[in-house]
């Protein structure tokens, strides 16, 4: 199922069965962007234009939600977009991101592209990867 499908399938009702526990997708499934610049570059407009889209899509959803890329600097294939919301299954929301300072950027382009696409970029390391989150201020609750 194609990216658009899988959003003109997403239930924004707000009826009861219309929540979301970190759903995501993503743009590059097999880690090509782990090989060659070009690719991931790619894959990262994909998630951007999902992004966009679903801003658009999730705009007169009456719950509240979180909407948000997460970019690993190590891993392509791990590069997503999720919406998450209060669900049944945990009470794990809103989800928080404290950011992190101090932290050694490998990948200095990555870091640079993601930096000039007008989100909020908050750096976090987790279990000792550094994952970049990006969103914007205005569209639900941020992290």
């Amino acid at each position: 199922m194609n990216n658009k499908t899988l959003i003109n399938n997403l239930d924004f009702s707000g009826g009861s069965d219309s929540w979301f526990d970190f759903w995501h997708t993503h743009a590059d499934w097999g880690g090509q962007g782990n090989k060659d610049w070009e690719i991931r570059k790619k894959a990262i407009d994909e998630l951007v234009d999902i992004y966009n889209n679903l801003k658009v899509k999730i705009k007169n959803y009456p719950k509240e939600f979180q909407l948000f890329i997460m970019i690993l600097e190590n891993d392509s294939s791990q590069d997503s977009i999720f919406i998450h919301s209060n669900n049944p299954n945990q009470d794990n929301f809103p989800l928080k991101i404290e950011k992190t300072t101090n932290f050694p950027v490998k990948d200095k382009k990555l870091k640079e592209y993601i930096d000039n696409l007008g989100l909020n970029v908050t750096p976090f390391i987790f279990n000792n990867e550094l994952q970049y989150y990006l969103f914007d201020d205005n569209v639900g609750i941020p992290l």
